[in-house]
């Protein structure tokens, strides 16, 4: 049984304009899938259509069989919880307070945080390596550090699924390969089944189990790194002439384009 599953998925912000046409595709449970394509291909658009923010105008979505329409709020977000690109924080709260609003699912309304949802939080905070920031603002801490504090918001969650947008985009080659290397630990420890959309195709090549090729809202490739990186399928969509070479890893190539 598939944790997550897509059939023929359709969205258009206009009239006539698709921005994802018949996407299907399947999870398992404790799998990690990359999202790739290039810049208006659907990725992002599919993170907000995964995780309800938009409704799709055709196809289905489940998540363990069950359709995703049928989740009240609270219900779907208890199993799909989201990172997004970018994260506005108005005010200046502690890091632990941020966690804990991951708690907000299992929480009535006007209800204070109990003991269990401190636990969560602290935990959360300790898997992502976050433990001495939590008393400090969030206005206080680098880039890298809020990334992996948002992260810890949304496992507060306690989801079985984790959606990441482009989740290390801004941040360095020593931290990138850092929250990569967690969230493989959060997918083989926790069983989490993680996907996350980049435009590193390297990344993708060595970290994810599957890829998922978007071009122009369509599937132009689905399967392991070995069978869809290849560089003709990869030069039509990127447009631009790209070679493999040979990794130290089986089945994932290096990307490099042909100068």
């Amino acid at each position: 049984m598939k944790i997550l599953e897509t059939e023929n998925l359709s969205f258009s912000f206009q009239p006539g304009k698709p921005v994802l046409q018949k996407v299907s595709f399947g999870m398992d449970d404790a799998q990690m899938l990359a999202v790739i394509g290039p810049n208006g291909s659907g990725k992002s658009t599919l993170i907000r259509i995964l995780s309800g923010v938009l409704k799709p105008e055709a196809g289905k979505i489940s998540i363990q069989q069950k359709p995703l329409l049928e989740f009240g709020k609270k219900n779907l977000a208890r199993k799909i919880a989201v990172v997004p690109q970018q994260t506005q924080i108005t005010f200046s709260y502690t890091v632990l307070e941020i966690v804990l609003m991951g708690r907000a699912p299992y929480l009535k309304r006007f209800q204070l945080e109990g003991k269990r949802d401190l636990e969560m939080a602290r935990r959360a905070l300790e898997l992502t390596d976050c433990e001495e920031l939590a008393g400090r603002s969030i206005d206080e801490i680098s880039g890298g550090e809020k990334q992996r504090v948002i992260l810890a918001r949304a496992l507060a969650q306690e989801p079985e699924i984790l959606l990441l947008d482009e989740p290390t985009a801004h941040l360095d080659l020593h931290h990138q390969i850092g929250f990569m290397q967690l969230l493989i630990q959060l997918k083989t420890e926790s069983k989490i089944s993680i996907l996350f959309t980049t435009h590193d195709l390297n990344l993708a090549s060595i970290f994810a189990d599957q890829i998922l090729i978007l071009d122009q809202g369509k599937v132009a490739g689905l399967g392991n790194p070995g069978q869809v990186l290849n560089p003709e399928l990869l030069s039509r969509v990127y447009q631009i002439k790209l070679k493999l070479i040979p990794n130290l890893y089986p089945n994932r190539p290096y990307i490099l384009p042909e100068i």
